[in-house]
């Protein structure tokens, strides 16, 4: 396998090339964001419709009643684990990303993508539930449908750089939630 690292504009923006062996005249790319610009710019087309929705009809979309303190509690809670997920995530990523090894250690432990989780699981809900309208609440789901729809470009990538290593990675590791409990059919019963 041949490898060599493009700086291109900037860190955020570099791509590492790659040629298989059995696929010599094959480059495959994979930028340091991966995904995360369809992610990005479809869940923010979405969010800029319910936007437009709610200040168009506020008193259709937006939530008036004894809910909105315990939704705006609940945004805050998830909006600082979001922040601190994605912090740890970002600063693993920058430290280990042009070292060209799987990383499979830190957050990368629990989930094959901690900053997509960061993203899905804690900060765009915790946007939603301050929003305080109904309609934002479906930005988690477009989400999450957008990431299964592309996450596998990433997961081929990956699969095609570190073979075998990966696999065995991502058997253990969740795409988005941790695998806390795994039941071993095979394992001896000692």
């Amino acid at each position: 396998m041949m490898c060599f690292w493009d700086s291109g504009i900037g860190s955020c923006f570099s791509t590492l090339y790659y040629r298989l062996p059995h696929h010599r005249t094959t480059i495959m790319k994979q930028s340091l964001l991966g995904i995360g610009g369809k992610l990005t710019l479809y869940t923010a087309l979405y969010a800029g419709f319910a936007t437009a929705l709610s200040l168009l009809y506020p008193d259709f979309f937006f939530i008036r009643n004894e809910l909105v303190l315990g939704l705006r509690a609940l945004g805050c809670i998830f909006l600082a684990l979001g922040i601190l997920l994605l912090i740890i995530s970002v600063r693993q990523v920058l430290r280990e990303f042009q070292e060209n090894v799987l990383m499979v250690n830190g957050v990368f432990r629990y989930t094959r993508n901690p900053i997509y989780a960061a993203w899905g699981l804690f900060i765009i809900p915790a946007l939603s539930l301050l929003s305080i309208s109904w309609i934002f609440l479906f930005t988690p789901f477009v989400f999450y449908s957008v990431f299964k729809i592309y996450i596998q470009e990433e997961e081929e990538f990956l699969e095609g750089y570190f073979g075998e290593e990966y696999l065995d990675y991502k058997e253990k590791t969740g795409q988005l939630l941790p695998k806390f409990f795994k039941l071993d059919l095979a394992s001896d019963n000692r």
